[in-house]
């Protein structure tokens, strides 16, 4: 009588022998995405809501009238163009991404692949900026903006955070990390740094550069602040400002604040669904060194 093959993992491990030890681990990873994800269930929840229901008591965590409605009025209000705000952002967050990249690989690569006096030093002096809290260049940088008369234009949203030090760290030590003996290869070539840059570096480099793009993109669509502070022209306001419309002084639609902030995710969601694979790819090794 043949006797069945014992459950074997790929390091030959008995799979029953594990299973103690994944439970809590399973258990605890469960209630951290309970966390997570609680807070999007109950903006969802609300947006299916009619707005008598959004403040009834006891609390209705499964909508007892779901309704589109708050979607529909959102879509459709005459208090606020939510396509052109949303059309806003997604002018102004690609557009700050492409020349946030740019600027981040032309200063990265140099810290990280060339060799001149005090490069070091002006790494670490680079990277102490990130020291200084944004807020205490928030009235400077809208000074700047006034002497500029980039105040209601889409320049005041755009170029004051392109320079970003967190990229330059990113991308620099990701370089680093690329061996240098195709670099002296395409040298060998007759290549020069512009052509190794861009024929050598950055297509090993692109799960960095998609990581980058993405946390980019990612903190250009949600600001608040700054075009909060620059922007008052309803033609030129981004989707966070422009939805603050439905939260009024003294009477709130929860309904279509929450259904305005559903449609706002949607394409932060898509970009990390499109960019997932590289976002792993990325943060996993820009920290490697040859």
């Amino acid at each position: 009588m043949a006797l069945a093959a014992p459950n074997l993992n790929r390091h030959g491990q008995s799979r029953s022998r594990r299973l103690p030890r994944d439970i809590p681990r399973f258990v605890v990873l469960c209630i951290l995405a309970i966390l997570f994800l609680a807070p999007v269930y109950w903006m969802i929840s609300t947006s299916l809501k009619p707005e008598a229901d959004t403040i009834a008591q006891p609390v209705q965590w499964i909508p007892a009238h779901p309704t589109l409605s708050n979607y529909q009025e959102v879509l459709n209000s005459p208090d606020g163009d939510i396509l052109r705000w949303t059309w806003n952002s997604l002018y102004v967050a690609a557009l700050f991404t492409v020349l946030h990249l740019i600027i981040c690989v032309l200063t990265a690569y140099p810290l990280a692949r060339m060799r001149f006096p005090g490069r070091n030093g002006w790494f670490w002096f680079i990277l102490s900026s990130l020291m200084i809290p944004g807020i205490v260049t928030l009235v400077p940088t809208y000074l700047m903006m006034i002497q500029f008369n980039w105040i209601n234009s889409y320049n005041s949203l755009i170029w004051p955070g392109i320079p970003g030090v967190f990229g330059v760290f990113l991308l620099r030590q990701f370089f680093a990390g690329i061996p240098r003996e195709l670099e002296e290869a395409a040298h060998l070539d007759g290549a020069n740094s512009w052509q190794v840059l861009w024929n050598v570096i950055l297509p090993l480099a692109v799960p960095a550069l998609v990581t980058l793009g993405v946390f980019a993109f990612m903190g250009s669509w949600n600001n608040f602040l700054w075009p909060s502070f620059v922007v008052t022209d309803p033609e030129k306001m981004t989707l966070p400002v422009g939805i603050t419309t439905f939260s009024q002084r003294y009477v709130t639609d929860y309904g279509k604040l929450m259904a305005s902030t559903a449609l706002a995710a949607v394409p932060v969601l898509i970009a990390y669904l499109v960019a997932q694979r590289y976002l792993v790819a990325g943060l996993a090794t820009s920290g490697m060194k040859e």
